[in-house]
């Protein structure tokens, strides 16, 4: 279903791999047809807001696995049934290890990842996104640090996949995704350089200071890391790294109000609080 492999992955500044032609050329065409139009963006944000959105009040639409318009897209489209089908599945699991298994011990991870620990029913609610950790976040993070030993148990494991549509205004700082994230996969569906779409580019960050990635804060201030590779988003294109304490990137404003970046962000999760040291 991905056409990477170990070969593809690039250490600096964290492991991770850039790979055009990410996806099957059939299957890529066949999920771009069947893409949901903005009347099914519009249609998911009358029924959920902006709760847990990714994209932003105002810069852009989102739907969640778990959604309504996303339930109705899975049961309307066969190559979208058949993206979701794999997605959701121990096998999805199974090719983040291929890739990227020999590279967790040293980024940190603290779980031990199993592909039959896999769930599919369980599924993320919008409610409990929020953008940066609260209180509560926190005082998990810290007992998770005191109390959780190396290569525990996984816990058990599922996947998001989320189908977004940004628009102007839409940015992102340097950042890592939530804790409880085993890697993200973003797959773009627009080429910005032929849409002559301005910003919306996707930067690779690493810190100034050199540590252990166990070390790293997982949202620090844009002054204390530097960008080392910028990505333009074109059709088909795929990222795809490790949500280690260091897996810092970041979205430039996109400034273009006359057309849309549409892009999928898919996470392999843990339903523990975290799977990083």
């Amino acid at each position: 279903m991905l056409n990477i492999s170990r070969n593809d992955v690039q250490q600096a500044p964290f492991p991770h791999v850039v790979k055009k032609g990410i996806l099957d050329l059939d299957l890529y065409k066949a999920l771009r047809a069947d893409f949901p139009s903005q009347d099914h963006f519009a249609g998911q944000t009358e029924i959920s807001g902006s709760t847990g959105s990714r994209v932003g009040q105002g810069t852009g639409f989102d739907i969640y696995r778990g959604d309504k318009t996303y339930d109705r897209l899975i049961v309307t489209s066969p190559a979208w049934k058949q993206f979701d089908d794999w997605i959701n599945s121990p096998a999805f699991v199974e090719k983040f290890l291929d890739v990227f298994g020999p590279d967790l011990d040293a980024l940190g991870c603290s779980i031990r990842i199993e592909s039959d620990a896999y769930d599919r029913g369980l599924v993320e609610g919008r409610e409990v996104l929020t953008e940066k950790a609260t209180l509560s976040d926190k005082a998990k993070n810290l007992s998770h640090r005191l109390f959780s030993r190396s290569n525990d148990s996984s816990g058990n494991l599922f996947t998001r996949l989320d189908i977004e549509r940004s628009i102007g205004g839409y940015a992102k700082p340097p950042h890592c995704d939530r804790q409880n994230r085993l890697c993200s996969l973003i797959v773009y569906f627009t080429d910005m350089e032929a849409e002559g779409i301005e910003g919306g580019d996707l930067s690779l960050f690493r810190h100034k200071e050199k540590v252990d990635p166990r070390a790293h804060e997982r949202h620090p201030r844009p002054s204390d890391v530097e960008a080392v590779a910028t990505l333009r988003p074109e059709q088909n294109l795929g990222v795809f790294f490790p949500c280690s304490n260091n897996s810092y990137h970041g979205v430039s404003a996109l400034r273009s109000q006359s057309a849309a970046r549409d892009f999928l962000y898919i996470n392999i999760s843990t339903d523990r609080h975290s799977a990083w040291a």
